[in-house]
């Protein structure tokens, strides 16, 4: 049985998920932690659409007593039951005579676990998961937000070249209110990167199938990471492309948002297994006011830009919050 660090919790599974940090461990799992069952009974999933769409990435239908999570292109779904701590694996019938399948290759089921649903997971526990690379800077954490793509995994791993800073994940975290206060935990996945990124950055790692822009997992040893109860989140950085702009300039247009955009914006990064459900929106509306407290940007870069053009300024508004 492996085990791994999810969160700040442990989850077991007898099959690798190579794209978490393996952990030593001498115990049982509990109720706290997450099991991971592999079946080999073929089942098809039924129920209205809570979460995701049928035409990309993953998708949620709920059923009465959990969520059947569809991981695309794997020929798998994921039982999620409504604790969200013990997961069975089956093969999909319903995915199994699709023609994209033969023409188009296949998602390592292991791997679009990791990063489909066990990212999402949070929202069962009574947590909030957030679309956002989790950093840790000198003088406390930062939160890179953006769609998939716009350069949260590079921009991360610029940062920590150039700044000394610390990733913590570079996709995926959890926020929760307790006390009244914010807290915030990465992840904690392997770093994934554009094949073109980790080309231009000369890193090297393992390939990811089913990717049609390429992804290659970075290799690097770690240990856990200890957070400090009361480090507090700096800043809230929001990544989009200016895809229409001809301007040869080396400026990002940077704006600092007001309390009620950024509650607004705040919203936007979290997801989760059920956009309906009463709890998961209860959540979002908390955290994200109180993420409206802190300082929120906007960043908005030209396509002309270098990616350490970008950090520069990440590193400057920083600097000038912290």
């Amino acid at each position: 049985m492996y085990c791994y660090r999810l969160f700040d919790r442990h989850i077991f599974s007898s099959l690798e998920l190579k794209l978490l940090y393996r952990v030593n461990h001498d115990k049982e799992p509990d109720q706290r932690d997450v099991l991971i069952e592999w079946s080999s009974i073929p089942v098809m999933p039924d129920g209205p659409l809570c979460a995701g769409h049928k035409m990309w990435g993953i998708f949620v239908l709920r059923a009465e007593e959990g969520v059947w999570a569809v991981l695309p292109r794997t020929g798998f779904v994921v039982w999620v039951p409504k604790s969200g701590t013990r997961l069975t694996v089956h093969p999909d019938l319903s995915q199994m005579s699709k023609h994209e399948q033969i023409t188009r290759p296949l998602r390592d089921v292991a791997n679009s676990l990791v990063t489909g649903l066990l990212s999402r997971l949070p929202a069962m526990w009574g947590e909030l998961p957030l679309h956002a690379a989790m950093l840790k800077a000198p003088e406390g954490y930062l939160l890179l937000a953006g769609v998939s793509g716009v350069g949260k995994s590079t921009l991360s791993q610029i940062l920590a070249r150039r700044h000394g800073w610390t990733i913590l994940d570079d996709d995926s975290c959890m926020a929760s209110i307790t006390d009244g206060e914010l807290k915030v935990t990465p992840m904690g996945g392997m770093a994934r990167l554009r094949a073109d990124a980790a080309d231009r950055l000369r890193l090297s790692g393992t390939i990811l199938t089913g990717y049609t822009d390429g992804k290659v997992m970075l290799q690097k040893e770690t240990t856990s990471i200890i957070l400090p109860e009361r480090t507090p989140v700096i800043a809230l950085i929001y990544l989009s492309r200016n895809k229409h702009s001809s301007k040869q300039t080396s400026n990002s247009y940077i704006t600092r948002l007001d309390a009620a955009n950024a509650v607004m914006q705040a919203s936007t990064i979290a997801i989760g297994l059920d956009r309906k459900s009463l709890q998961w929106l209860t959540n979002r509306f908390y955290v994200a006011t109180q993420f409206g407290k802190n300082a929120n940007y906007s960043i908005i870069y030209n396509q002309t830009q270098t990616p350490e053009e970008i950090t520069d300024d990440i590193e400057k508004l920083y600097t000038e919050c912290s």
